[in-house]
């Protein structure tokens, strides 16, 4: 840019030739210039948002299935508790109940075993007796 204030600013002698001489029309030129960059650039980022716009929906879309399945798993989980619960209640009273009758089978055992001693008893006092 030595043409107009003597700086040099490394620019190409094809760059030099086609910016104005005139101070007031390069500062309009670095103006549109900016305002082209800036609006390319927000451009970019437009579409860069838009793009993870969509991703974000996508996750969300995601989060909410697996939310979705979340819940219903807590659900079978919950159903599968309580059936749990259920069935060991359940087992606990068979199994109280295996031992009520396993002593009553005990019992009875003894019971039938007196009963038995006792009709052998009267039945050999019976056979023996008729003699």
């Amino acid at each position: 840019m030595s043409q107009g204030g003597g700086m040099d600013f490394n620019l190409a002698e094809e760059v030099l030739a086609v910016i104005p001489t005139d101070t007031y029309e390069q500062l309009d030129l670095a103006r549109k210039i900016t305002s082209m960059a800036i609006a390319s650039r927000v451009s970019n980022m437009e579409g860069k948002m838009g793009r993870m716009r969509a991703k974000m929906y996508e996750k969300d879309h995601i989060i909410f299935e697996l939310e979705d399945k979340l819940s219903t798993l807590q659900q079978l989980n919950q159903d599968a508790e309580s059936r749990f619960k259920i069935a060991f209640e359940e087992n606990i009273k068979l199994s109280e109940e295996r031992d009520s009758l396993a002593m009553t089978a005990k019992k009875l055992s003894r019971d039938f075993s007196k009963v038995r001693l006792k009709i052998l008893i009267l039945f050999a006092l019976i056979f023996f007796s008729r003699d």
